[in-house]
């Protein structure tokens, strides 16, 4: 990430990324890293998130992995309780963890969305629930930072269970805002549009990648980066004031329709 922020800005501080063996959750935990925060990074491939762990290069703080699958009822608490166990207080939360698959309305199963919700929606609302009990009991505050998706405001084809879970991560940060912000819990959503993270450049085709290019008004893709460095800055005192936020990372796609007409 280009120099933006001050080297140790972060520093005494604790964040937990959920999602975090690649691609947005591992550069957001590589940021906070680097800006001197001690990180909690979950991943439900264990192994993946330790490797990733170890990459990082942390001077002074403490970088732990932990796993879990947060579409399995209860895992989120679980989750919680570890990172609390370890470090006594989480001062930065990032919701990113979640999936997404493409189907039918003929083609939706009561098994799948379940599993999508849990993971999407119910894991997004425990964890901040509990972030929540623990920031207003020690007094201090603290920022959450839902990744939640430009499928979020608008619609996908045969996307119908993903666009809702996202729908919902809106609905939930609006109001997590409104609740809490007298009790200086800052409450904010990114949306991704398409980012081109490693799993990205593999199962893309080239065609699919001219054509979504082609309809984004900056002409590329969001990288890794241009996602963290907004959780940073969403995370820093310059957002102090900044609660509620709808913050889409698209490169103009969601400003209107674009292309020649």
């Amino acid at each position: 990430m280009a120099k933006t922020f001050s080297d140790g800005i972060f520093s005494g501080k604790v964040a937990l990324v959920t999602g975090a063996a690649g691609g947005i959750g591992a550069g957001i935990a590589q940021a906070f890293a680097d800006l001197g925060a001690h990180v909690v990074m979950q991943d439900i491939d264990e192994d993946a998130v330790t490797r990733r762990a170890e990459t990082l290069r942390p001077d002074g703080q403490e970088i732990i992995a932990l796993g879990g699958d947060l579409s399995v009822e209860g895992a989120a608490d679980a989750v919680f309780d570890r990172a609390i166990e370890v470090h006594g207080r989480i001062d930065f939360l990032v919701n990113n963890a979640g999936r997404s698959w493409g189907v039918t309305t003929d083609s939706i199963t009561a098994d799948r969305t379940r599993e999508l919700m849990e993971l999407n929606f119910n894991s997004v609302l425990w964890l901040s629930k509990r972030f929540i009990a623990e920031a207003t009991r020690r007094g201090e505050g603290g920022s959450i930072i839902q990744v939640s998706s430009t499928a979020g405001i608008t619609g996908f084809q045969r996307r119908a269970v993903y666009c809702a879970s996202k729908f919902g991560v809106i609905g939930l940060t609006k109001v997590l805002a409104l609740d809490h912000a007298r009790d200086n819990i800052r409450v904010n959503a990114i949306l991704p549009h398409v980012v081109e993270t490693d799993m990205f450049r593999t199962v893309a085709s080239a065609a699919d990648k001219a054509n979504w290019a082609a309809a984004i008004p900056m002409g590329r893709f969001a990288q890794v980066e241009d996602v963290a460095g907004l959780a940073m800055f969403l995370c820093s005192p310059a957002a102090a004031y900044l609660t509620g936020g709808l913050y889409p990372v698209d490169g103009g796609a969601m400003a209107g329709a674009f292309g020649e007409s």
